[in-house]
């Protein structure tokens, strides 16, 4: 039996084909972005779940989150400023990846539908980059608030007011506790907060089934367990940070006396 002859000629193998160009190459498809922007995206997720779990420790109270916080400053040493520095690159990669994709689909079809079939899509899935947008601006926010502590000063009674950087324990560490009640009891940065936190829940809502269907883990015969689970993750973390804030609010985290360093 003779062999079956290839139209084009016998295929060559490519003599440029190496790790290098075959990554450039994958990363600049539709699909291999597609991927990236998935797995940026679980990675970010394990990380707000993770974060959230943390800051639940303001329910142990004052010395449980404070001590966490020491742990994470002190004890972790330079892996903390790695881990940093790594989800950085993650946060950004995921957002400029997700706005190309965006731009190219738009440009894919400059003139829209006559008659526009979003029936079956979603409100989340329809407004993923606009959440996504949202949801970066608030990181910002929040960065520059009690990270960096640009936007709000803790009051301590009878008119005066001191950086959050400032306050500290009974044990000397920096007061995480106070610094949370302080910003939490100003009205619009809490009302921010809860909105930011609804944004992120419509996000993740869509956006956590579909990395589990773009990195095939689910197919569409269990799609409807997709999207359940990332309604049950989503909605973790959407009463996880927002119950922080009304604890405050209802004083069930109350205030106690913080020291100035």
């Amino acid at each position: 039996m003779s062999a079956a002859i290839n139209p084009k000629g016998v295929r060559k193998p490519s003599t440029t084909s190496n790790p290098i160009t075959w990554t450039q190459t994958y990363l600049g498809s539709t699909v291999g972005q597609k991927i990236l922007v998935a797995l940026t995206g679980a990675g970010l997720v394990g990380f707000v779940l993770f974060h959230m779990i943390g800051n639940l420790k303001m329910f142990s109270g004052r010395d449980g989150i404070n001590a966490y916080a020491s742990f994470l400053k002190y004890d972790l040493g330079a892996l903390i400023w790695i881990a940093r520095g790594g989800l950085l690159a993650i946060f950004v990669l995921h957002i400029l990846l997700a706005i190309r994709l965006k731009l190219k689909s738009v440009g894919a079809r400059p003139i829209g539908y006559a008659n526009q079939r979003t029936a079956q899509a979603s409100l989340a899935s329809r407004t993923m980059i606009y959440t996504g947008i949202v949801v970066g601006l608030f990181t910002l926010f929040h960065l520059a608030h009690f990270t960096f502590a640009w936007v709000h000063e803790a009051d301590l009674g009878n008119g005066q007011h001191v950086n959050y950087m400032e306050l500290t324990d009974e044990k000397g560490r920096h007061d995480v506790y106070s610094m949370v009640v302080a910003g939490f009891r100003t009205p619009w940065i809490s009302v921010l907060y809860l909105l930011a936190q609804l944004m992120l829940f419509v996000h993740l809502s869509h956006g956590i089934a579909s990395v589990l269907q773009t990195l095939g883990l689910v197919g569409k015969r269990f799609s409807p367990v997709a999207k359940l689970l990332a309604l049950s993750v989503s909605g973790v973390i959407f009463v996880g940070n927002t119950a922080i804030v009304l604890a405050i609010w209802t004083g069930k985290i109350a205030p106690v006396f913080a020291t100035v360093k």
